[in-house]
Parts: structure tokens; C-alpha cells; sequence
């Protein structure tokens, strides 16, 4: 466990040294909010198409310690793109490459750790909280550096923090996944009915045909973290534009990052006593009430208690997602289907708000973003509160490894 720890403080430490810093950095560099978003939506659009390709090559080809590994070395190298001058184009190109390779890291993660807990709800709440510290840390710390070197130096931190996530995953055992991995790869070598199950889209098409469900609940995803990554972006453009520097938004993402720790802890409790259902529904309004707040508030104190109570309710939409994944898919399946929620979540949705809210802030500035992502994360806490199984659905999880059994 103590690897799987490093691990999981590893993601945090990705996401506070760099990706945090993206918007503010790419605005350095002489980017304005429209074409910030344009390049924030590719990237998604790239960090969207390569998840399920991961998830297929953690779950069908190499497992997911190797593809995790894989997937940090081009994140990387591509990461030294923001340290030196290059034309807008190619600036472009490295932050799509970046999201391809760097993006999977966190799903494939949980994918090699959801699979060996005996209490997920609890175990993984503190796993996960550990990627939020790391995170919050991360932030904070690197604003004060950026603060003193400028964003030269962010690509190097980020370096730091892949080297040390590529480190800690070949020491995480894998238990009974590795015998699971192994079987599977003996099936395709031997082509077996298993890899004709599975058809032209493979360990995706999969898990959309043993649940139908699915669809549903990655619907409620798109309009939940619309609102979420929507406020990720241009919460940082948005201080800035109140004279904040690189230390007001590190700490800023700091705030919102280290209140996920809390919050993952909280809706760990509230899913085992009210249900994935209500803790997604009360987060995604509640996640909504702070972005409303930032239309008004014009200091940036108040804007950092707000930060605090999002990154809590971030807490609470994050874990009755993961967890629903976790519940509804056998666990063969658990790279695919984490890498396909955060592919709809921080991909698809991503890409979604940062292409329209690059032109909602220029046009209506923070009414404009937060308000429609306010109203797009209520909509998507009510279909969910439609879509996520029930309590009692430990029996659907049952029925999926005997459908997977039979594969």
C-alpha cells in the first residue's frame, strides 16, 4: 500500500504543478480567453479519444501498470513545450499531446487499486484524498515558485512528478489482477470467443453491452463536470482579471483541491448511509451555488471560502461517480470503464466548456461561464439521481461477474 499511496500523491502533484497553471500560463504567453479555451477544448478532445484506448490496453493488452507507465513518458516530454518560445501552433500541439498521454494516469490508477480493496467506499476515499493533498500542496507550493521564476519552470516540476509516478506503479502489487491479466492475454492469443465478445470496439464495447446503463450515468457526467471543469478553467482567468498573480491562483486551486480531502472523506460516509444517488445530487447543486457566487464576488478572499466549499462538493461528485463505476462494472473491466468516466468527465465535457465558456467569457465575462455551468451541473445531479443504481444494486454487481464469468 505504501506504493500505491506514492502513487496516488504522484497524480495530486501532476495536477498542482501544471495543469492548475495551464489557463494563467497559456495567457503569459500572449493567448486571450477565446483561443485559451479553443486550446484547453483540443486538448480534451485528444485527452477524450485517448482514455478508452488506455483502458483498453490496461484491461486486453499489457495491464495497467505498463500502460500507466507508458502514458507518462510522452506527457513528459511534451510538458517542455511551455518552457520555451514556439509559435501559437505548436504550443497547441504539446497541450494535446500533453492531455493524450498525461490524462489516463489517474483512471489507471484507480483501476489498479479499486480491484484489491476489501471496503471500496471507504479504502478508496482514503486512497484518493491522498491525489487531493498532493494536489493542494502542489499548487500552492508551485505558485510560490512560478511566483519567483515564472512559468518557465512548471514543465520541470510536472517532469518530477511523472518520474516519480512511473516509479512508484512498478512496485504497486497487483494481487489478483496480475492472474486476471494474465488469463485474459492467454484468451486472445489463443482467440478464443472472448475477443469475439468483445467486437470491433473492444473492452469498451464490452462494458456498454453487459450494462446499458452506462449510457445514462456518463450522460449525467457530461452535464455535471461541464459545470466542474468549466469552473476549473476560467476560475483562474477570472482572478487574474481581479489582479491576482501566480500566487493567488495557486492557492486559489490549492484551497479547492485541499477541501477535496474532507469531502472525499465525508461522501465516502454518505454513500454507505444515503446512496451514490442523493450524495451526487446534493454535491452537483451544491458545486452549482459556488459557481453563482463567483458571478458576484469581486475580492478574492471570498472567492477562496467558495473555492474551499467546491473542491468539498467536487469531493462528493467524484466519489459517487467512481464508485457507481466500481458497483455496475465486473472487475475485469475496471480500466476501461474508470478511463471511459473520466474521458466523458474530464474529456468529453471538458471539451465542451472550455470551447464555449472561452466564448462566454469573452462575450458575458463570469455571468456568462458560471452561470451556464452552474445550471449545467444541476441538470446533471438530477439525471443522475435517475441514472445511478440504487442501494440495494450489490445484486447488479453480482449479475456482472456472472455475465463476465461467462465471457
Amino acid at each position: 500500500m505504501r506504493w500505491l499511496r506514492a502513487l496516488y500523491v504522484s497524480n495530486g502533484l501532476a495536477v498542482g504543478a501544471l495543469y492548475g497553471f495551464v489557463p494563467v500560463l497559456l495567457q503569459a504567453k500572449g493567448f486571450d480567453p477565446a483561443l485559451i479555451g479553443l486550446t484547453t477544448s483540443l486538448g480534451s478532445v485528444a485527452y477524450t479519444l485517448a482514455l478508452p484506448v488506455w483502458g483498453h490496453v490496461g484491461d486486453v493488452v499489457s495491464g495497467p501498470r505498463r500502460a500507466l507507465q507508458i502514458a507518462c513518458l510522452p506527457a513528459a516530454v511534451f510538458a517542455l513545450g511551455f518552457s520555451v518560445p514556439l509559435p501559437v501552433a505548436a504550443v497547441i500541439v504539446c497541450q494535446i499531446l500533453i492531455c493524450a498521454g498525461g490524462g489516463p494516469i489517474m483512471a489507471l490508477t484507480d483501476a489498479m487499486a479499486l480491484p484489491v480493496l476489501t471496503d471500496v467506499s471507504r479504502e478508496y476515499s482514503r486512497l484518493r484524498l491522498l491525489s487531493s493533498a498532493g494536489a493542494a500542496g502542489g499548487a500552492i507550493g508551485c505558485g510560490i515558485v512560478y511566483s519567483q521564476t515564472g512559468y518557465v519552470a512548471a514543465p520541470f516540476l510536472y517532469i518530477a512528478t511523472m518520474a516519480l509516478a512511473l516509479i512508484s506503479a512498478q512496485f504497486v502489487p497487483m494481487g489478483r489482477d496480475s492472474e486476471r491479466h494474465e488469463n485474459a492475454r492467454r484468451a486472445l492469443d489463443g482467440r478464443d470467443r472472448l475477443s469475439h465478445e468483445r467486437g470491433r470496439f473492444g473492452s469498451v464495447g464490452e462494458a456498454f453491452r453487459i450494462r446499458p446503463r452506462l449510457v445514462a450515468v456518463l450522460l449525467a457526467v457530461i452535464f455535471v463536470f461541464m459545470g466542474c471543469m468549466a469552473s476549473g478553467t476560467y476560475i483562474s482567468l477570472r482572478i487574474a482579471d481581479l489582479g491576482g498573480g501566480a500566487v493567488e491562483v495557486g492557492f486559489a486551486n490549492g484551497v479547492a483541491w485541499a477541501a477535496e480531502v474532507p469531502g472525499l472523506i465525508l461522501a465516502g460516509w454518505l454513500v454507505g448511509r444515503l446512496g451514490m444517488r442523493s450524495v451526487l445530487l446534493v454535491s452537483s447543486v451544491g458545486f452549482a451555488a459556488c459557481m453563482v457566487s463567483w458571478i458576484v464576488l469581486v475580492d478574492a478572499g471570498p472567492i477562496l471560502m467558495t473555492r474551499f466549499a467546491s473542491g468539498i462538493f467536487f469531493g462528493g461528485i467524484l466519489m459517487s461517480l467512481v464508485l457507481t463505476i466500481a458497483r455496475i462494472l465486473p472487475e475485469r473491466l475496471q480500466a476501461t470503464g474508470q478511463t471511459l468516466l473520466q474521458a466523458t468527465g474530464f474529456g468529453l465535457a471538458a471539451i465542451l466548456a472550455n470551447l464555449l465558456g472561452g466564448l462566454l467569457y469573452a462575450e458575458a465575462g463570469a455571468l456568462g461561464v458560471f452561470g451556464v455551468g452552474a445550471v449545467c451541473a444541476v441538470i446533471g445531479g438530477f439525471i443522475g439521481l435517475v441514472a445511478l443504481p440504487h442501494d440495494e444494486t450489490a445484486s447488479d454487481r453480482i449479475a456482472a461477474e456472472s455475465v463476465g464469468g461467462t465471457a
